[in-house]
């Protein structure tokens, strides 16, 4: 067992050393949450850091795997019967993802489009404080939950080449991912009517570090 774990292990690094190219990435992008048409509700913004690598091992084809973290502030409908408890709700997604990626045109041309087909493992962490006034003074309240799902997302952008000693690269995507913050606000309130969000929208940008010099 132990020597063909040893050969394994051997038999990858070697596959990836031989390959074309190996190259880490980091990546900024900012996204809102889309809502339901029926609910009148606002769309909520967030912030995405992210860090992966992208493999080439031939021609169009460059999978990529990602960890992302993402974070932002839930807006919902204002209750005017409720001036006295004010809810501030917030949220972060940690993401774990694999991506398919394909290249559409020469990948070592100054640019091309890319298509990015993604599955998403997603652990989707909410947090609501309540700031109540009455007779008797003001408090808050503070309550928290988590929830795992699994997302699938789609992205399509535009790959810039550097004309650098190293293939270093610049990704701009317009990404669209079917992550619901809602569901851990509607476990915190399930006494409440339900909010719904059916998915996040945005744009990326992804720095992606040659290891290799060209030729």
């Amino acid at each position: 067992m132990k020597k063909n774990l040893v050969f394994s292990l051997v038999f990858i690094t070697g596959y990836i050393s031989n390959a074309q190219e190996l190259r880490p990435f980091i990546g900024l992008g900012g996204f809102v949450h889309l809502y339901s048409f029926e609910k009148d509700l606002q769309s909520s913004p967030a912030v995405s850091l992210s860090a992966g690598a992208e493999y080439r091992p031939f021609g169009f084809f460059m999978p990529e795997i990602e960890a992302n973290y993402m974070f932002g502030k839930f807006k919902s409908r204002e209750d005017s019967n409720s001036i006295a408890n004010v809810s501030d709700k917030t949220f972060s997604t940690v993401n774990f993802s694999f991506s398919p990626k394909i290249a559409l045109g020469d990948y070592n041309d100054n640019a091309y489009i890319q298509i990015l087909p993604k599955y998403i493992y997603s652990i989707v962490n909410a947090k609501e404080t309540i700031n109540s006034t009455s007779q008797l003074g003001s408090g808050a309240t503070e309550r928290s939950t988590s929830v795992s799902q699994h997302n699938f997302g789609l992205g399509v952008g535009i790959v810039i080449n550097f004309d650098t000693w190293y293939s270093n690269t610049l990704a701009i995507n317009l990404c669209y991912n079917t992550i619901r913050v809602s569901n851990s606000f509607n476990k915190l309130n399930p006494g409440t009517e339900p909010v719904d969000n059916v998915g996040v929208y945005g744009i990326e940008f992804k720095y992606y570090f040659g290891v290799k010099r060209l030729k």
